[in-house]
């Protein structure tokens, strides 16, 4: 009898297992045949190619079913995959700049906007996932959170008008006749292509709130005194008269989010207080938030005199080309005043009736001026780019021109926008490298209460509320 060794992913058989493999230690006993010992051996390599095999091939499936808008850790992701899919909006009925949030039982249903740049004029598809506070799937069924059917056509689109750009665009208008939602919670909305499931081109986050909570907040100058001048304290009570939470700390996720970035949030937060019905969140740094700048803007709406921050408008067709100014850096201890609509955008063309299809697209030119390069990556973000940080808004270095550049195809309108900086070897974007922070930049935050009660399978939103910082 005798030890022998195989070595996992490439282990070196004469000097033994190496560093950072796995290592199988198996036993058996020496054939005293020599043909039965080649037998053997020409049974155990087949064994192991077959073993090999069934792994690569359940690899693979695994990889296979895991769809493009859910990350490593289990997350759902806001995703625009397919490039000829412009102007994606979502919101409240009513209110173009709100949060996608409705209410159960209020009849106020979201509205889903968006164009086809594609000429194909292919159907589109939608469902709906439950999720988690995180973000994460929730273990409830589709029969379990929503009422009719489970997949469902968008309406045809209607054309554009009298525009150099030809598109379709397209209305959803939800819960509808076909689906009704049956529980609260955070939701992900996917769109998909001629009913194939797997041809996904975007999703969308929105909400559904009980409304059962109160929720008060504040945002303004933090009390530490080395967060005052750049930052933004958001402290709230959320008063649950009538509803039961018998532990806060384990029942209860809330959660901040800045100007609508799902990235730019904070949580899951636990009460610093509990008093008899309500629950305080008055914490000094869990809740701070980088105050930022004012966001710079530019106008399209029309396309025959160069407005605010244009410098120049070309035809080259069949777009018009809109060159903005060149931006510079903000210095660090100047803050920008002015009004903004915090990182959205409005479509308009001056003259037009209806903006859903006589806007056109134009290519926007971006300039940031930079002596040299930073050491990481400079995006274009704000919700003229779906607050999404890819190649496809993430500027290139001119080095003769000393700046960074990027170009857009937008539809026209009034837009907000900043730079944000990503340094190398980080996964955490630096907001003041460019763009400054400061505590009178005026900002918007979304608080979010769930709550799930011992025995239950699924985060219930309760209550949300939206609060500016106050202007200084």
């Amino acid at each position: 009898m005798f030890h022998t060794l195989f070595h996992v992913n490439g282990t070196d058989r004469e000097h033994g297992p190496q560093p950072g493999y796995n290592t199988i230690r198996v036993r058996f006993l020496l054939p005293v045949n020599q043909s039965a010992y080649i037998r053997y051996n020409r049974m155990k390599t087949v064994s192991h190619i077959i073993t090999c095999f069934i792994l690569i091939q359940v690899s693979l499936r695994a990889v296979e079913c895991q769809p493009p808008y859910e990350d490593q850790e289990g997350i759902m992701r806001e995703v625009t995959i397919s490039p000829v899919i412009k102007t994606i909006q979502l919101y409240r009925e009513g209110w173009q700049q709100s949060y996608p949030v409705t209410r159960m039982g209020e009849g106020v249903p979201l509205v889903l906007e968006f164009d086809d740049l594609s000429r194909q004029g292919p159907t589109f598809y939608y469902t709906l996932v439950h999720c988690n506070a995180d973000w994460t799937r929730s273990d409830l069924t589709e029969m379990e959170y929503m009422e009719g059917y489970m997949e469902n056509e968008v309406p045809g689109g209607e054309p554009s008008f009298n525009t150099y750009t030809t598109y379709m665009h397209h209305i959803l208008t939800f819960p509808n006749r076909d689906v009704r939602l049956l529980v609260s919670g955070n939701y992900l909305l996917v769109i998909y292509r001629d009913g194939d499931p797997d041809d996904v081109v975007f999703t969308r986050r929105f909400m559904v709130t009980e409304g059962t909570v109160g929720i008060e907040a504040r945002a303004g100058i933090p009390v530490l005194q080395k967060y005052k001048g750049c930052c933004h304290e958001v402290d709230f009570t959320v008063r649950h008269d009538g509803i039961t939470i018998d532990d806060p700390f384990s029942e209860t996720t809330a959660m901040i989010f800045q100007n609508g970035l799902w990235d730019l949030g904070l949580g899951p937060l636990e009460p610093f207080m509990v008093n008899p019905g309500e629950l305080v969140y008055d914490y000094q740094e869990e809740n701070i938030f980088p105050g930022g700048n004012e966001f710079r803007f530019f106008d399209t709406k029309n396309t025959r005199t160069p407005t605010y921050y244009v410098q120049r408008i070309e035809f080259l067709q069949p777009y018009f080309h809109f060159e903005l100014k060149p931006d510079r850096p903000n210095p660090a201890h100047v803050y920008s005043s002015g009004e903004d609509i915090n990182g959205r955008y409005h479509v308009e063309s001056e003259g037009g009736r209806d903006p859903g299809v006589d806007a056109d697209y134009v290519f926007v030119h971006f300039t940031l001026e930079m002596p040299f390069p930073l050491e990481g990556s400079v995006y274009v973000a704000g919700a003229l780019t779906n607050w999404q940080f890819t190649d496809m808004n993430r500027m290139k270095y001119d080095e003769q021109a000393g700046a960074y550049r990027l170009s857009l195809l937008l539809k026209q309108g009034v837009y907000n926008y900043r730079y944000l900086f990503l340094p190398a070897l980080s996964g955490q974007f630096d907001m003041g490298e460019i763009e400054g922070n400061h505590y009178e930049t005026e900002n918007e935050y979304l608080v979010l209460f769930y709550h799930r009660p011992p025995g239950t399978r699924y985060d219930r939103l309760l209550g949300h509320q939206v609060v500016h910082s106050a202007q200084y």
